[in-house]
């Protein structure tokens, strides 16, 4: 029997670890002082540390304790958890850092689930609504996944970066298939399904661009890049 594994590690980009950063990403065995310079290191481990949403319950359960704000108290936090929703606590935070009008994050209290392993994506719109001076500006984050056995096809890596104006995912297991479409466009002299590809990659990094107006804009200044491109290689 094979076991698969997905281990990674990243930085938080701020300007200090806060009450607020530390109870969102303490999971992600946080810490504040490495690798420095603006940078906080965090990390999943995969037979060790992986981070979930009832973990970060209990330390929001805490920092709202902290903040003085009326959550539900008792000497186990662990019957906190059992009697307040996580949903509950984050509309608290919300009021407490005037976020009540945020959309973004009304629609995240709303419709995440809250369950299992804890994702970056939406812990990194609550730090950026809950901001205590923190100024969290990024999160990078890099992994890999493999296999206690050589099977085929088992082992990669995969990278995110998110911030308020742009995200970018890449994983490895998109390159074989890409590379694999695009031969056979160019093996079949296909320049129209070999342009599809090409686009439907461009389109995705256009579409990490968060604000639209400077999303055409690149766009069209990459139009014309290409227009003025040559056509063959001298």
């Amino acid at each position: 029997m094979a076991n698969n594994y997905y281990d990674a590690t990243g930085v938080l980009v701020l300007d200090r670890v806060t009450p607020v950063i530390s109870a969102l990403f303490g999971r992600f065995r946080l810490e504040g002082s490495h690798p420095g310079n603006g940078r906080a290191y965090i990390a999943r481990l995969s037979e060790a540390h992986v981070p979930e949403w009832d973990g970060v319950l209990l330390d929001l359960i805490t920092l709202a304790a902290q903040l003085d704000l009326p959550a539900p108290e008792s000497d186990d936090a662990q019957d906190d958890s059992d009697d307040v929703s996580i949903q509950v606590i984050l509309d608290l935070l919300a009021s407490r850092f005037g976020a009540q009008e945020d959309t973004d994050l009304l629609n995240l209290i709303e419709h995440h689930g809250f369950k299992g392993e804890a994702d970056l994506e939406a812990l990194f719109l609550l730090a950026t609504a809950f901001d205590d001076g923190h100024r969290l500006v990024a999160i990078e984050f890099e992994g890999s996944w493999y296999c206690s056995k050589p099977l085929l096809f088992e082992f990669g890596g995969a990278a995110s970066f998110l911030s308020r104006e742009v995200r970018v995912f890449r994983g490895s297991s998109t390159a074989i298939p890409l590379g694999q479409a695009l031969r056979k466009a160019v093996v079949d002299h296909d320049p129209e399904t070999a342009a599809a590809l090409i686009d439907k990659e461009t389109q995705g990094l256009f579409a990490g661009i968060q604000d639209d107006h400077f999303r055409m804009g690149v766009r069209q200044r990459v139009a014309e890049r290409l227009a003025r491109a040559p056509a063959a290689r001298t």
